[in-house]
């Protein structure tokens, strides 16, 4: 019994120190309107519970957000995400990472790292930030469009 039990245990460590994991991020740059929230979505590949896992998301190097021992961690982060963020736990369970800002502002564009130290797995996504103008709607286009046409 002691020796499966022990061979058991052995093939468990191998397998965790062989199985590489991998987060995967949007490859496109997340576009937002000054003002929305966004929501910023990081897979865990292969898919582990990452309930128990501390996970750390920055941008420049400086803490957005920080979950350790099954808590949001709110001392270390940067006073501008402070009561801006959301991480949902609920999906971690399923190996994803969701993070809502709320309200982004201009100076929220650029990228954002996301990583799991107990994985040695991270990635980073780029989120930029726009001002309304900067934006045009179909509803924009289609009226523009609908005048040039009425108007020839």
């Amino acid at each position: 019994y002691e020796v499966m039990l022990t061979y058991c245990l052995l093939v468990s460590i191998i397998d965790l120190s062989i199985t590489q994991h991998h987060v995967k991020c949007p490859t496109e740059t997340i576009q937002a309107e000054e003002g929305d929230d966004v929501t910023l979505r990081f897979d865990l590949d292969p898919r582990v519970n990452l309930v128990n896992y501390t996970l750390d998301i920055k941008r420049d190097n400086k803490i957005i957000h920080v979950y350790r021992h099954g808590k949001d961690l709110t001392d270390p982060q940067t006073e501008r995400y402070r009561d801006r963020t959301t991480l949902i736990h609920e999906d971690l369970s399923r190996g994803i990472m969701t993070l809502q800002i709320s309200s982004v502002q201009l100076k929220d564009s650029g990228p954002y790292r996301c990583f799991v130290p107990g994985l040695r797995a991270g990635c980073t996504t780029v989120l930029n930030v726009g001002k309304h103008e900067d934006f045009t709607t179909v509803q924009d286009i289609l009226g523009f469009i609908s005048f040039s046409i009425y108007h020839r």
